[in-house]
């Protein structure tokens, strides 16, 4: 395993919160859809987690990926912690491609019964001729990386981000294969810590 010296670091993931009802079962992955009324509310759990960190511990930024259902809320965290925030693309949810804003019920069955493939097969599978596994995992762990070798002020990292970058680099960080990556599925604003000594990933 190569070590790239990072410097032990806690990486702290949330999840956007629900979207609007309008957009349930519909795949919608990139597409820039609204948050559901009420979603700061859902946060305060989360919110809590970051507020009882100690002031070493304590973030100097809340990164989050350029799409509203979680550059909202990771500007309503950074305010409540005094701190700013960065958008990145590579947090992005996964790109689906002609299933985007699709009902599930109108994409083929025989397609949609293949959705397993994301897992079993993630160098190769496109759904929708989108992005592979691995094309996620690749993009959403060179933010990861960016940020544990050039960040050196900020003792916790902490981003808002999407169900499908998420599990890629909880997977990642835990040298999982995909079909393991189950345990990682956060719900809507849930939020998950991964302490991360050392680049575990290619």
């Amino acid at each position: 395993m190569e070590s790239l010296e990072f410097r032990p670091r806690k990486v702290i993931l949330i999840r956007h919160p629900k979207v609007i009802a309008s957009v349930h079962g519909v795949c919608y992955g990139q597409a820039d859809v609204e948050l559901a009324n009420g979603w700061e509310d859902s946060l305060l759990e989360s919110l809590s987690v970051l507020r009882r960190l100690s002031a070493q511990e304590k973030p100097t930024v809340i990164w989050h990926s350029d799409l509203q259902r979680a550059t909202r809320p990771a500007k309503w965290i950074a305010r409540q912690l005094g701190v700013v925030t960065h958008s990145t693309m590579d947090l992005r949810e996964r790109d689906f491609g002609s299933w985007q804003m699709k009902p599930w019920a109108e994409i083929p069955e025989e397609e949609v019964l293949r959705c397993h493939e994301m897992l079993e097969y993630p160098e190769t599978y496109r759904p929708g001729g989108g992005e592979t596994t691995r094309e996620v995992q690749i993009r959403s762990c060179r933010w990861l990386e960016s940020i544990l070798e050039n960040d050196r002020t900020s003792a916790t990292v902490v981003a808002v981000a999407h169900s499908g970058s998420i599990t890629a680099m909880a997977g990642a960080v835990h040298n999982l294969a995909p079909m393991q990556w189950t345990p990682y599925y956060l719900k809507p604003s849930k939020y998950l810590v991964l302490n991360v000594v050392e680049k575990s990933w290619a």
